[in-house]
């Protein structure tokens, strides 16, 4: 190879070096997401300042944003949503909160179940939610909110929530609630969800006993023994 080829293939190596150290040291995918939290967090600040528009459209996409963006701290503004005097708002933010698991928001719901002025679909979407949040704290309120109200579908909502819940110590109070109750749709409501709870609760795989292989060479003390 000639001297000035020799030159040119050198500087062509010394050319690609700082390429590739900086294709190393930098990881467009890291960029990309400092980038999206970045602009999260600044969405989030937006986004609550829209919760107090006078237009319910307006804090109902708040809501959405909210509950779509995952992040931790959307949870309590969504808490804050339940309260907006919009019931479309408000059951939005219920379906977030119960899609998050987000337990934070438990004692709040309670408290908005056993409110009179709680509106019956509010009151059933909140039952939904703590169902899907499974949070067992939630348990010993549904079961007496069950035993209080007689609307069929409020307390169908109930026995749900509950054997999605899971918790062990709501197994008597249903199996209470399904012999003094005179319905049988609720009646097998309550023999499935105490199905469900006892399915939950059993052990996930059953032990299996395997007879030991018989080493022929180096037999157990067991198998030395005359009758076994």
């Amino acid at each position: 190879m000639s001297p000035a080829r020799i030159a040119i293939a050198f500087v062509a190596v010394v050319l690609a070096l700082p390429v590739s150290i900086v294709a190393a040291q930098v990881n467009p995918y890291r960029v990309q997401q400092r980038y999206k939290e970045a602009q999260k967090g600044k969405s989030i600040n937006e986004w609550t300042k829209k919760l107090n528009d006078p237009d319910p459209a307006e804090r109902l996409e708040a809501v959405k944003s909210l509950g779509e963006s995952g992040q931790p701290e959307a949870v309590e503004y969504l808490i804050q949503a339940t309260g907006d005097p919009d019931d479309g708002v408000k059951i939005k933010a219920l379906d977030y909160l119960g899609k998050l698991r987000a337990t934070d928001a438990t004692q709040v719901l309670v408290q908005k179940l056993f409110l009179r002025d709680t509106q019956p679909q509010v009151k059933q979407r909140i039952l939904v939610t703590l169902g899907r949040m499974g949070d067992a704290k939630a348990s010993a309120p549904i079961s007496e909110f069950l035993s209080r109200d007689d609307d069929l579908t409020m307390c169908a909502t109930a026995i749900f929530s509950l054997g999605e819940i899971g918790d062990a110590a709501t197994v008597a109070k249903l199996d209470a609630f399904r012999e003094r109750s005179t319905n049988p749709h609720l009646q097998q409501l309550a023999g499935e969800a105490v199905q469900k709870i006892k399915l939950r609760l059993a052990p996930s795989s059953v032990a299996v006993t395997v007879p030991a292989l018989v080493d022929e060479d180096h037999p157990t003390k067991a198998q030395q023994q005359p009758g076994r």
